[in-house]
């Protein structure tokens, strides 16, 4: 497995039972959420193929076989009160977890959504609430420098403590362009660590271009240093999608199929052992 390599499972359907035996190289994921089986929230997040709800020992299905092989990765998700989740009562992190992903997406109305000020004093509680945990900063949409820049500087005045940076991206088109924007994050930043911790190929319906594209980037981000992890968004798409507006995905990303807990040939891409020696890149474009 490489020590990299993540995946989002999502807190909605599509996640069924024994899906993680068509993952067999990733080491590490996260759901929104501060525990990994998130039935207090959505007793539908994970099923048998035939929409059946596993109970009791049987929800063992629902996560890897060996969990110290693959890590959960909790998150705090936002402000309550504010933004996607703004009833939702999350639960604390519990304290086996040593790291924690912090807001996701603040930047944006339809996430976290949180002003950047407002987000320095947030940050300050929760390393006060969560002392002696790797923090990973709050997730930005599309490397969003503008949102950060306001949130770092207001964390200089209170001395925030952020370990990684995280962020998103799926716009990028080619491993070149992505890589180098997620390394001028991290130089602009201090030169901290990336977790990439949502990406996959937007506005794209052909299969052959997302292949291409894990195929590139993949190797570039198990061989770049200053990528610390990364995992792709999501495991299974909704079938259903619009692709009207300026961004949308298509399902056709989704790293297991619709109906079954096999790997698609995206999956299997993805699943291919990209960190070892053989597979490095001769050019790391990010270091160019």
């Amino acid at each position: 497995r490489s020590p990299k390599k993540g995946v989002v499972i999502p807190s909605w359907p599509k996640h069924h039972c024994y899906d993680w035996n068509a993952l067999y190289t990733v080491s590490w994921w996260y759901n929104y959420h501060p525990v990994p089986d998130v039935e207090y929230y959505n007793k539908w997040w994970c099923t048998y193929l035939s929409g059946a709800v596993p109970q009791g020992d049987d929800r063992a299905a629902c996560f890897p076989s060996d969990p110290t092989e693959v890590e959960f990765i909790p998150m705090v998700y936002g402000i309550p009160g504010l933004g996607h989740h703004a009833n939702t009562s999350f639960l604390d992190v519990p304290v086996e977890y040593n790291t924690i992903l912090g807001f996701n997406e603040p930047d944006r109305p339809e996430q976290a959504n949180i002003d950047p000020e407002e987000a320095a004093v947030a940050w300050i509680e929760f390393q006060e609430k969560y002392p002696g945990k790797e923090l990973v900063s709050p997730a930005t949409a599309g490397a969003n420098t503008e949102w950060f820049d306001s949130f770092m500087e207001a964390c200089e005045v209170l001395g925030c403590r952020i370990d990684y940076l995280a962020t998103h991206y799926y716009t990028g088109g080619t491993a070149e362009k992505t890589m180098k924007i997620l390394k001028d994050y991290s130089d602009r930043y201090g030169g901290r660590k990336i977790w990439f911790t949502e990406f996959a190929m937007a506005r794209e319906h052909d299969e052959h271009k997302i292949i291409q594209l894990i195929n590139d980037l993949i190797p570039q981000l198990e061989h770049s240093d200053f990528i610390y992890r990364y995992s792709w968004f999501l495991s299974r798409y909704y079938e259903n999608y619009d692709d009207s507006g300026w961004f949308w995905i298509d399902p056709i990303n989704s790293l297991i199929e619709q109906n079954s807990t096999h790997a698609t040939k995206v999956g299997n891409a993805y699943n291919v052992p990209w960190h070892l020696e053989e597979y490095k890149p001769t050019r790391l474009y990010a270091y160019e």
